[in-house]
Order: C-alpha cells, then sequence, then structure tokens
C-alpha cells in the first residue's frame, strides 16, 4: 500500500513537472484576456461631467482652428524606426502648427514621450491626453494648444475575436475619447478621437465595424454638449460609401470639414443649428525630415490637416 501511494506520488510530481510547461502559457494567456477585457482606467460616465450644472454658452465668436487627425503606426513589430519617425512627426507638426491633433496607434509611451516633450516645448501643443484601455492601451491620444478641461473614454462593445491576438484590436479595447476643450475668451469644444476595427481581409468584420459605427454615433449624441461644436477625427477603418461610414454620418449628423478624399482617415464635424463650418485648406501629411534632414516616411498610414472656421449663428 506505502508502495502504491509513493507512486501516486511520483506519477503526480512528474505529471505536474511534464505539464507547467503547458499550463504556464495557457494560465498567463487567459490573466491576461481577463485583465484586458475590464482595464477601462479612464471615466467613462459622461453624466458625471464637471460642466453638468452650469451653465454652457455657445462660442463668443468665430475662431479657425487647424486640425489633424494622424495614424502613426506607433506599434510593437510592424512599426520599424519608432523613435525616429516620432522625432520627424514632431518636427512636421512644429512645422504646420495645428491647434488639435488627434493621433491614433500611439501605443507605446516612450516613443509618445518623444511627442510629449518635442511638441510642449516647441509648439502650441502643450496639453494631452493618452486614453488607456484593455491590455496594451487603446493607441488614441490627443494634443491641443488650449487647456483639456475633462475626458471621458467609451470602449465599443462589439469589437474582434479576442484570440487573435496577433491583430491586436481585441487588446487594445478599442473605443473613443472625448477631449472637452476650453479655447479662452470664446468658448468650448468637444473633441472625439477614434480608431474603428481594422479589416485584416475578414469579411465577419464589416458587421463590426458597422456596429462599432453605430455605438459610436450613439457616443457622440448623448455625451457631446450641443452648445458647443463637435469635432470628430479618426481612422475610421472605412471609405465613404461603405455601410458603416454611412450610417455614422447620418445617425451622428456628421458634416465633412476636409476639401480633398482622406481614404478611411476622416475629419467631420457635427451639424449644428448654431454654427456655421466653412473648409479653407486641407492638406495630405505624408513626409518628414530625419535628423540629417533626409526626406522619411512618418507612418503607413497618411496624415491629414484641415482649416476651418467655426461660426456662430445668432438666431
Amino acid at each position: 500500500m506505502a508502495e502504491l501511494t509513493g507512486r501516486k506520488q511520483k506519477l503526480l510530481f512528474w505529471s505536474f513537472f511534464i505539464l507547467a510547461p503547458i499550463l504556464f502559457p495557457i494560465i498567463t494567456f487567459f490573466s491576461l484576456a481577463h485583465y484586458s477585457a475590464y482595464h477601462n482606467p479612464m471615466p467613462q460616465d459622461f453624466r458625471q461631467s464637471i460642466y453638468k450644472d452650469t451653465e454652457r454658452k455657445p462660442l463668443a465668436k468665430p475662431i479657425t482652428l487647424k486640425i489633424v487627425t494622424y495614424n502613426i503606426q506607433d506599434t510593437w513589430v510592424v512599426g520599424r524606426n519608432r523613435p525616429e519617425r516620432m522625432y520627424a512627426l514632431a518636427r512636421k507638426l512644429i512645422e504646420l502648427d495645428p491647434d488639435i491633433v488627434g493621433f491614433q496607434e500611439s501605443f507605446i509611451q516612450k516613443d509618445r514621450a518623444i511627442l510629449i516633450h518635442e511638441l510642449t516645448s516647441k509648439s502650441r501643443l502643450k496639453y494631452h491626453q493618452y486614453y488607456p484601455s484593455g491590455l496594451i492601451g487603446s493607441g488614441k491620444f490627443t494634443m491641443s494648444a488650449f487647456p483639456i478641461r475633462e475626458n471621458f473614454f467609451y470602449r465599443y462593445k462589439v469589437t474582434g475575436d479576442w484570440y487573435r491576438f496577433w491583430e491586436g484590436d481585441w487588446w487594445a479595447g478599442k473605443g473613443a475619447g472625448l477631449a472637452r476643450i476650453e479655447i479662452p475668451d470664446i468658448g468650448f469644444l468637444d473633441f472625439y478621437n477614434t480608431h474603428l476595427q481594422a479589416g485584416y481581409g475578414n469579411p465577419r468584420y464589416r458587421a463590426v465595424k458597422e456596429a462599432q459605427a453605430k455605438e459610436l454615433a450613439e457616443f457622440i449624441n448623448t455625451s457631446c454638449w450641443t452648445e458647443f461644436p463637435v469635432i470628430l477625427v479618426g481612422d475610421l477603418n472605412t471609405r465613404r460609401g461603405d455601410n458603416a461610414h454611412d450610417s455614422l454620418v447620418v445617425i451622428a449628423n456628421l458634416i465633412r470639414i476636409m476639401n480633398i478624399d482622406s481614404s478611411i482617415d476622416h475629419i467631420y464635424a457635427k451639424k449644428s443649428p448654431r454654427y456655421q463650418f466653412d473648409v479653407l485648406d486641407s492638406i495630405e501629411i505624408q513626409q518628414g525630415l530625419d535628423s540629417s534632414g533626409k526626406s522619411i516616411r512618418l507612418s503607413d498610414h497618411n496624415g491629414y490637416l484641415t482649416t476651418v472656421t467655426i461660426t456662430p449663428i445668432e438666431n
């Protein structure tokens, strides 16, 4: 009997020794998945706005803004020459002198720190907000020449497959960040920055993008203050004419504030009886200069800058 018990103990020991290398990565993977699914550190309840009980006034006078949207491919593995590109991107933005920038795929903190240091010290973009979500962060990062007074983040409920970890969309906890920006002596602006599900050649993801577009439209409609101008920028992973794109435009009542084609990266304003939006110019951003003055591609996406005048309409 004692001999049998000893054999069982040895069997259990060797079973654990053999299975541990297999079980450990499995347990780790599911632990990380659980963390990613529930890690939402940004404020999400926009109803708790610090301005909910204050008088909200429309803009006091017209203002012309230069707004940028840019997917900067600051990612591990596929994002090559990241620090070099971040410095070049900062130099380009210093040259262009925008008022507000919405970055997507700004995942890596040390690379984001390059943008923060360069732009806060050498441009008007003194204010910034990153929107953490999921395991690796949402990738949404907003910089502004004007104070960002409060932030909210909406995480999409419908998303890609969690087990396709090589895609990263689910693990990033994709969603939309709202930055409520105060323009001194003029008023407030609600600025939304988002990145919808990528396609990866998977037809099933069309439905995911359509669902996310509807979630985004509902988030904008319910969280924005109608007294303020509302701007949306982002990599929507959809083109004009696609169901996801067009449903977003209709449901959120958006107007395009770009006068050039921009493929899947877009800048929109929400139509309002209070404001008129006039696009003065839009440009594509492809190249920058490295430290030696040599031309360098800044991302696998092109960035876009649009200049728009927002004029209050007297009712």
